[in-house]
């Protein structure tokens, strides 16, 4: 379980970008399915995002206005993760994290260290390095990059 909430239009965010290029492989389906339990979406939710990856909702559809700075920078995060969980990330993938970027409102240095703890993760000697579906260890690299973001995210008694 992640240690964040993210709501479903964070994952209909998501799910368009790893579905944007039209070919959801098994790999980035199953990532997806992961990080929806993950961060504990209703079975509603659950569909609604699996149906946005298969019938590719368009990322302009979604209002993500409603995120915080610390959901932004964990959606952003996660979308890149999940973008390159089957080793390539290609034009249409890139190009609607892009456009998730923009529509986040995210400052360029935030999005370049959410998109950095994404790809670090992958980085690191396989004995440092979490699951393949860990989120709280995506998280808790972002939260090294951005740790005011991640401070102003907490309850007031945990700061």
């Amino acid at each position: 379980m992640s240690s964040s909430t993210l709501p479903r239009e964070s994952f209909l965010a998501i799910a368009a970008v790893v579905a944007a290029d039209g070919l959801l492989k098994q790999d980035e389906s199953k990532a997806l399915a992961r990080a929806v339990s993950a961060y504990g979406l209703s079975p509603e939710d659950a569909e609604a995002v699996t149906s946005a990856a298969t019938e590719r909702v368009e990322l302009a559809s979604i209002d993500l206005s409603e995120l915080d700075g610390w959901q932004q920078a964990v959606t952003y995060a996660v979308a890149s993760w999940l973008a390159q969980v089957d080793g390539v990330v290609n034009a249409a993938e890139l190009s609607t994290l892009r456009q998730l970027g923009e529509q986040l409102g995210l400052p360029r240095p935030k999005l370049e260290a959410a998109r950095s703890a994404a790809y670090d993760i992958a980085a690191l000697p396989r004995d440092q390095r979490p699951d393949k579906y860990d989120f709280s260890g995506l998280e808790a690299r972002l939260a090294e990059k951005l740790p005011a973001l991640h401070r102003a995210s907490l309850p007031p008694s945990v700061r």
